[in-house]
């Protein structure tokens, strides 16, 4: 069975015997203290009822999606509940967006957003709503699911932003390689995208992503594969990581290989840790997705469906995020500072 789970959660399914909560993020939003919702009931969407269909809780990139998606439909009026695709032990189960989704149904919400786990797995939860009539919209332009609309992801594009960004900081010239992880669509799309930007800006690539991958999609896996990279390449000038974990494994991994400094690394998938890490000269540079955005971008999806657009299958491309190196990472501001997190119930 393909997988299309997204880099933001692909830890997950590597540890389906642990709480689901242990992805390729290194913190959450958990610790924000959470505002009331507050929700316009002179909007556009009053009285709507929308359920999304979450991945896994306690990441701090899935959060920012869903605190984006919710902000946007409660300033049109409507409310939203967040689910997740855990059983009863709490853990991650393939089945379980179907059966939310079914919930859903039961329950004849107006709309329902999910966030794939496993296209297979949640396509006849998808065709369930689609006989019920109920728009039904997915994060991630995956094919083969009949949905209202997909909202997809510049995974090739920040890939290629970022090795383009560090090229420019080894001064364009020298060797480069790529710390890849579990082969999902996008994680693959993002490591295509940073070859090409190493290559555009004038490196050398050295070794194959596809033999250096975090299977494990946490920084003491990271850190065993960086070695070895640095083992083979004791020379190596710059290193693009596919994530947040994989970025702090990979700064121990050149501290113990005595390359702190001279190998400049950078993560496709930047939190406020590695902001951290770019402010101390430990990173070279972040590319920060702006999940807070991504969820913007479906809102207004699916507030056209609500408000009687005919949408079939309409992809709605989100938008591409920033990288931060250290002459410019002052003016990073946390997702939780840029928007005011809300409690997002789990039941209407």
């Amino acid at each position: 069975m393909k997988r299309f789970l997204s880099a933001i959660v692909a830890g997950g399914l590597v540890v389906l015997s642990f709480a689901a909560c242990s992805t390729g993020s290194t913190g959450s939003g958990s610790g924000t203290d959470l505002q009331k919702a507050n929700v316009d009931k002179a909007g556009p969407l009053a009285g709507k009822r929308v359920l999304y269909v979450d991945g896994v809780p306690g990441n701090a990139l899935l959060d920012g999606l869903a605190q984006g998606l919710a902000a946007e439909l409660n300033k049109a009026g409507a409310s939203m509940v967040r689910v997740f695709q855990l059983n009863a032990q709490n853990q991650i189960d393939l089945a379980a967006g179907s059966q939310r989704i079914n919930e859903g149904i039961a329950q004849r919400v107006d709309a329902i957003v999910t966030f794939p786990l496993d296209a297979n797995a949640i396509r006849p939860g998808i065709a369930a709503a689609r006989k019920a009539g109920i728009p039904i919209f997915t994060f991630q332009a995956l094919g083969g699911l009949d949905v209202t609309g997909k909202v997809a992801f510049p995974d090739e594009a920040r890939g290629q932003a970022t090795g383009k960004a560090l090229a420019g900081i080894v001064g364009g010239s020298g060797t480069a390689t790529v710390l890849s992880g579990i082969p999902t669509d996008n994680i693959e799309a993002a490591v295509r995208g940073a070859v090409k930007g190493l290559q555009e800006g004038g490196l050398t690539l050295v070794g194959s992503p596809n033999n250096q991958r975090n299977m494990k999609d946490d920084a003491p896996e990271a850190q065993r594969v960086a070695q070895a990279i640095f083992q083979k390449n004791p020379g190596l000038d710059a290193l693009v990581v596919y994530n947040s974990a994989s970025a702090t494994g990979a700064i121990a991994a050149a501290k113990q290989a005595g390359l702190a400094g001279k190998v400049k690394i950078a993560t496709m998938a930047g939190e406020d840790t590695n902001i951290a890490q770019v402010r101390s000269g430990q990173l070279a540079l972040s590319y920060d997705l702006d999940g807070l955005a991504y969820g913007k971008a479906m809102a207004g999806l699916v507030q056209r469906a609500l408000t009687g657009e005919t949408l079939d299958n309409t992809v709605v491309q989100a938008p591409l995020g920033k990288v931060y190196a250290k002459d410019d990472v002052d003016g990073y501001v946390p997702w939780t500072k840029r928007l005011t997190y809300v409690e997002i119930p789990s039941t209407f």
